[in-house]
């Protein structure tokens, strides 16, 4: 059972049901909502100290890519009210040709979980390593969707722009609205930390130690839960490329950044 309370599988008796027990994330949609249940998407609910949000950073955990894999059935990431999202990647020509794999036995290593990149040149005749992957499109992905007019690059190229813009736009968001800056670090718990003098550092409390980011409105929370999800599962981009970029779209566009020339999958 995945977070959001989803019962999902590759089918009884699958090897790689095994591997979702582990790679399916601790939170998801239903999570997230149930923590800002009750407040205002904008409201600094503020604790009885008076400087810190009621609200806390929700953390998808590493290499959420079962839950990635399945998409709106899933929930791993958070889905926005009024809006249609991708279900599980089938990896497949649209046209009615080639099926890729689609469970996590089939493109990894079961012991070292390199990918078997070898068996991606029966579809991707330009793969050699696994750094190739990134240049890869399917014929599905057809649209320049982070508006750069590149329709060459790999899918993993068009969700690095969101990841990009989505992060400028959580900044911009948290120092124009919530007054209050905020800065990320991938390697360093809790990930996301306070900025309050806008040095682009994180503020330092009387030890020294860096202090997280407390000051979480829900519009906030939700687009900083989606950028994180998206970094966290490296290979997203090859697990449901699209299924990343409709939720990193819709994050951007909620906190208010730019989505001009974009193209929502």
């Amino acid at each position: 059972k995945f977070p959001s309370g989803a019962t999902l599988t590759f089918g009884e008796g699958e090897d790689a049901n095994l591997c979702i027990a582990c790679h399916q994330g601790r939170e998801s949609t239903v999570s997230v909502n149930t923590a800002i249940k009750g407040i205002g998407d904008d409201e600094l609910r503020l604790r009885e100290d008076g400087q810190t949000s009621v609200l806390s950073f929700r953390n998808i955990h590493y290499f959420a890519a079962g839950a990635t894999l399945f998409g709106d059935a899933a929930k791993g990431a958070y889905e926005y009210d009024r809006q249609t999202y991708l279900g599980q990647f089938q990896h497949q020509d649209p046209a009615g040709g080639l099926q890729g794999p689609t469970q996590c036995v089939e493109c990894h290593n079961v012991h070292t979980l390199e990918v078997k990149v070898d068996l991606c040149l029966n579809c991707h005749k330009t793969v050699k390593t696994v750094e190739d992957l990134k240049d890869v499109r399917g014929p599905s992905s057809d649209k320049d969707y982070d508006g750069d007019g590149n329709v060459e690059e790999g899918l993993y190229g068009e969700l690095d722009t969101f990841r990009e813009k989505l992060y400028a736009a959580i900044q911009a968001h948290a120092r124009d609205q919530v007054e209050f800056g905020i800065v990320y670090d991938p390697a360093a718990y809790p990930y996301f930390f306070l900025d309050a003098d806008g040095d682009g550092q994180p503020d330092k409390n009387d030890q020294g130690a860096s202090i997280g980011y407390n000051k979480w409105t829900p519009r906030l929370l939700k687009a900083a839960y989606n950028y994180q999800y998206s970094q966290k599962d490296p290979g997203a981009f090859a697990h449901n490329g699209k299924y990343v970029i409709q939720f990193l779209y819709d994050s951007l566009k909620d906190v208010g950044g730019d989505v001009k020339g974009m193209t929502r999958p």
